[in-house]
């Protein structure tokens, strides 16, 4: 095989459900030298027998001994041998043009280090366009801003392979908010443009790992817009411990973010309960 342009990173952890429909989204791309990484991170079902399926010579399995998330996108990263990275998580699934339309608007803005898109979203009974939250307009770009615009969608992740290593990858102290994090960390060194059209559906399932962590990930979200914003100001970062200490010790204002953050969660499920 050729050396590839994209590298795509798929971390996997018990995802045999949905493996392999993932996985036949994206080597059904239309845009196909890439090698993709399917990184097993210690499942304890039939994931790696899924990939093994794949007589693809652009697949490589790599297993693992469980670590957790960050630590097995950060060694796609390392492993890459692509200058471009696309990320896709194990249940997602890609629109056949994705690689190709997003390498070619990365090539097209040398400025830019990350690329996301919109996307869909889909359950076992309908499909809807997330319009609640994105207005679509295909072909647009926009230049990612952290605080107004918040956590964009990992799968949708297409960057410069230096880029990622410059920055150190995800860090795992910051899970389940890593995504944020990373995202504000790109986008201080060099530019992350948006781009307003759906080319990944998100698989929504109700029993998803996000609702179950949601209020660590809120804590942490807080804490990665704490951290973003003290170094825009050239100040070090507090850990979780420091930020915690410093949270808003009047009872009313605790109870008015706790109020807000739940009415958030509540939204989400409401909007998106797949009927």
């Amino acid at each position: 095989m050729k050396s590839p342009e994209v590298t795509i990173i798929v971390p996997i952890y018990n995802g045999s459900a949905y493996l392999l429909e993932t996985l036949n989204s994206l080597l059904s791309q239309t845009f196909r030298n890439f090698e993709l990484l399917a990184i097993d991170d210690g499942s304890m079902d039939a994931s790696g027998d899924v990939v093994r399926t794949l007589k693809d010579e652009r697949v490589r399995l790599i297993q693992t001994k469980n670590s957790g998330l960050c630590e097995t996108l950060n060694l796609g990263i390392a492993e890459a041998k692509a200058l471009y990275i696309a990320r896709c998580d194990q249940d997602d699934i890609n629109l056949p043009e994705r690689l190709a339309r997003q390498l070619q608007v990365m090539e097209d803005n040398p400025e830019a280090v990350a690329l996301f898109t919109y996307n869909t979203k889909f359950g076992s009974k309908r499909r809807w366009s997330n319009a609640d939250k994105f207005i679509m307009a295909a072909g647009e770009l926009k230049e990612y801003e952290p605080m107004k615009d918040g956590c964009l969608l990992g799968s949708t992740m297409f960057a410069r392979t230096a880029a990622l290593r410059s920055i150190g990858g995800f860090r795992q102290s910051y899970y389940p908010a890593d995504d944020l994090d990373l995202e504000c960390r790109l986008s201080q060194v060099g530019k992350v443009l948006i781009l307003r059209e759906p080319l990944v559906a998100y698989r929504f399932q109700t029993d998803a790992n996000t609702y179950r962590v949601f209020a660590d990930m809120r804590e942490k979200s807080h804490w990665t817009k704490d951290s973003y914003q003290r170094r825009l100001q050239g100040l070090r970062e507090l850990t979780l411990e420091q930020f915690r200490l410093i949270q808003v010790t009047d009872l009313w204002s605790r109870i008015g973010r706790h109020c807000r953050d739940t009415s958030k969660l509540h939204m989400r499920i409401a909007g998106q309960r797949d009927r």
